[in-house]
């Protein structure tokens, strides 16, 4: 009996060490990066029914093959000083059904090189709100699970903006319990900057009227 005891003990002391020792990863921990891509499905990134990732600028369009990321940065967080320039950072996946709710796409993006020692990864698990301005503007939130060697999977959100033709560039960012929500940042900032245009262009007529 003093046996069983010890090792029902024994096991206990492994199980919390080993939870003890895995941890989220941090609250508001992020990582941005950029790439290419082409629109499909319609005329214009507003209507793009399909976003088929690039390996290059200007690069041939291969549905169901995934694109290059050609750098990462500025994280914070767990992903502080991680940084990659080389042209070669990691891979993202197509979205071949590119509308508003549950997409599951096991490692949408996948970051590597270099001075990160393990990859950062994103499983996509829903498209949460998709938004444009103007026919050439895009932009849509996403939720999903960022993983990282030496830390449990994590709740996150990711956001992705574009400007230009169909075949552009695109910039991204995939943050851990975000609080505001990224999604309605990125579609805030992306309506100022339209007002902010707007108004610009504007053109004001002055009656001077005399009695």
């Amino acid at each position: 009996m003093k046996k069983l005891l010890s090792l029902l003990a024994a096991g206990a002391a492994v199980c919390a060490a080993s939870n003890a020792n895995a941890a989220t990863i941090a609250t508001g921990s992020s990582v941005d990066f950029t790439g290419y891509l082409n629109a499909t499905g319609g005329n214009s990134l507003s209507t793009a029914t399909a976003l088929d990732f690039l390996a290059s600028s200007g690069g041939t369009a291969s549905p169901g093959v995934a694109g290059l990321i050609p750098n990462y940065g500025t994280g914070t967080g767990t992903f502080a000083g991680f940084s990659c320039m080389t042209g070669t950072c990691g891979t993202i996946q197509d979205i071949a059904n590119f509308r508003v709710g549950a997409q599951s796409i096991a490692n949408f993006f996948v970051l590597t090189g270099g001075n990160n020692a393990s990859p950062i990864s994103f499983d996509l698990s829903s498209i949460d709100t998709i938004g444009s301005i103007t026919a050439n503007t895009l932009a849509f939130a996403a939720s999903g699970t960022l993983r990282y060697d030496g830390f449990d999977a994590t709740p996150a959100s990711f956001v992705f903006t574009t400007q230009g033709n169909t075949t552009t560039s695109f910039s991204a960012t995939a943050q851990t319990a975000a609080v505001p929500e990224p999604a309605t940042w990125a579609l805030m900032i992306l309506g100022m900057g339209a007002v902010g245009f707007a108004m610009r262009r504007r053109n004001t007529t002055t009656r001077v009227r005399f009695a």
